[in-house]
């Protein structure tokens, strides 16, 4: 048995709506204030077999030698992908982000590059993810009147992703299984 949940580019621009402007910090130290921002999207497009592209204004705060330095960026695009991976406790949906482009005004190509690779690999080391193995999986109580079913658990197989221009879909296989009092 599996349950299919569709989500439409009109259902992330309304989530982005909500969700953006939001910084996101690479230091858990506190010795160094590193992020980046992100605005409101300028352009959301849903690309193929790989996930959400997402366009907006932003800014980085990154270390260049011992210097931290503020970057504003006209246009930065980002690539959310989205990715089911198989853990001990069960599947998660991980969402990787990566910088695809950035607009870099005054700074030299070779330091717009290097700058952009220390931000992919930061975020590279931060894990956003949702364990819907763990949020899924449940045991119900059920009523006394369905004797002497006891309790009815749901337990998550496995999930599945896919991307397409128009959609991207997270399919969860679930095993049901009735407990019994007698």
């Amino acid at each position: 048995m599996w349950i299919e949940a569709i989500v439409t580019k009109d259902d992330f621009v309304e989530v982005l709506g909500q969700l953006l402007p939001l910084k996101i910090h690479f230091d858990d130290d506190k010795k160094t204030d590193r992020w980046l921002y992100l605005d409101r999207a300028t352009d959301i497009e849903l690309v193929p077999e790989q996930g959400l592209r997402i366009a907006c204004p932003a800014e980085i705060m990154w270390s260049v030698s011992v210097v931290d330095i503020p970057i504003k960026l006209h246009t930065l695009q980002v690539l959310l992908r989205p990715e089911i991976v198989t853990k001990n406790r069960g599947d998660v949906l991980n969402f990787n982000i990566h910088l695809e482009e950035a607009d870099i005004k005054g700074l030299p190509s070779v330091i717009d590059h290097t700058i952009m690779k220390a931000v992919n690999e930061a975020l590279a080391r931060k894990e956003l993810a949702w364990d819907f193995t763990k949020t899924l999986t449940n045991t119900v109580k059920m009523p006394a009147l369905l004797d002497p079913i006891d309790s009815l658990a749901i337990s998550v197989t496995w999930g599945k992703r896919r991307v397409d221009a128009e959609v991207m879909v997270l399919v969860v296989s679930f095993h049901l299984k009735f407990n019994r009092g007698d």
